[in-house]
């Protein structure tokens, strides 16, 4: 039980929990680039039917062992990001409205000049408040695309096993699609994933 206890507190730690964070953002990059890189070369060996169809199939395996991987670390890393970001902070409107306040009373003593108004600061907070929350919801999307186009990576991988596009009976369309599909998830799940991370980080 300690062992496990031990390794909780391992994840939860504030600096394991940035280095996951910067190790799944490089995979995640990586994971992006060799979908996009499958998606463009699985159309080109489809349509000219070359030899480019072996360096093809490499880029599915790269694609679905990047998004596999980066998929496990941020899957690790998630309790962290549930009790640290969703729950303390973009859930949570005493937290907004006092970090709000903090940099209200840095920029006035920067600027010389009167914090807001009452009002306005309230305002302000039930805005940040909603936007947090919708972060938190388009997260939370973000995690369930990656998970559909991880199954469709893998799918595209088990059909170019076997597949071959001299001999394409209409397969060719059914594999690019997934492979969009996955590059599409990837491209969104990565802008979600700067955007929650620049709204508030591990």
């Amino acid at each position: 039980m300690s062992w496990f206890a031990h390794t909780v507190g391992m994840l939860l730690s504030d600096g394991v929990a940035r280095l996951l964070l910067v190790l799944h953002t490089v995979l995640a990059v990586a994971a992006v680039a060799a979908a996009t890189h499958l998606l463009i070369w699985l159309r080109r060996s489809i349509k000219r039917s070359d030899a480019r169809f072996a360096s093809t199939k490499r880029f599915a395996s790269y694609a679905l062992v990047l998004h596999f991987a980066a998929f496990v670390v941020g899957n690790v890393m998630y309790p962290t990001y549930k009790l640290r970001v969703r729950v303390a902070y973009l859930e949570n409107p005493v937290a907004i409205s006092t970090d709000l306040a903090r940099r209200d009373a840095d920029r006035a003593r920067i600027e010389a000049t009167a914090p807001p108004s009452a009002a306005a600061d309230g305002s302000r907070t039930d805005a940040q408040a909603l936007a947090g929350a919708r972060i938190a919801r388009w997260f939370d999307v973000k995690e369930h695309l990656l998970a559909f186009g991880l199954g469709a990576l893998l799918a595209v991988w088990l059909i170019t096993r076997r597949w071959q596009p001299q001999f394409d009976d209409g397969i060719g369309i059914v594999v690019v699609s997934l492979a969009g599909f996955a590059a599409v998830t990837g491209w969104v799940g990565a802008i979600i994933g700067v955007l929650t991370a620049a709204w508030r980080a591990i």
